[in-house]
Parts: C-alpha cells; sequence; structure tokens
C-alpha cells in the first residue's frame, strides 16, 4: 500500500510524529518538513510517499526544495 503525505496542506507549527514541525520553506515560501540530506544542504520535504513492506518501510519525497549547506 502507497500512501501520499502532502505536507502542503497542513498548518504551520503541527508537529508531525517521526517527521518534525511543519515549517515555512525558506526557498518558495510552501510549508514542508525540513529532513537532513546526504548529498546537499538541508531539504524541505513538501509532499512525500511511503510504501510499507512485510520488513520494513520505504518514504521518498516526491516534492521538496534543496538548499544550500551554510
Amino acid at each position: 500500500m502507497v500512501v501520499l503525505e502532502d505536507f502542503t496542506k497542513l498548518r504551520i507549527g503541527r508537529d508531525i510524529p517521526m517527521e518534525g514541525p511543519v515549517l515555512r520553506c525558506p526557498r518558495c515560501g510552501r510549508p514542508g518538513v525540513e529532513q537532513p540530506s546526504r548529498f546537499n544542504g538541508p531539504i524541505y520535504v513538501h509532499a512525500q510517499t511511503s510504501e510499507i513492506f512485510g520488513d520494513g518501510m520505504r518514504t521518498e519525497p516526491q516534492d521538496c526544495c534543496s538548499l544550500p549547506r551554510p
């Protein structure tokens, strides 16, 4: 089962369990959840898909903005 989570429809400041607070993206101004990135600076995820498998769960950003490292 695949679930789409759209953080742009949530109010700023709402705390999402296991994700963190919904914040305003400094790049585009839309609501999103800040997450670290292995490749660059942090990213603000605006929408993501989650899929549950027998041995765990995979989550992938579908709509996000990357920010340069400070």
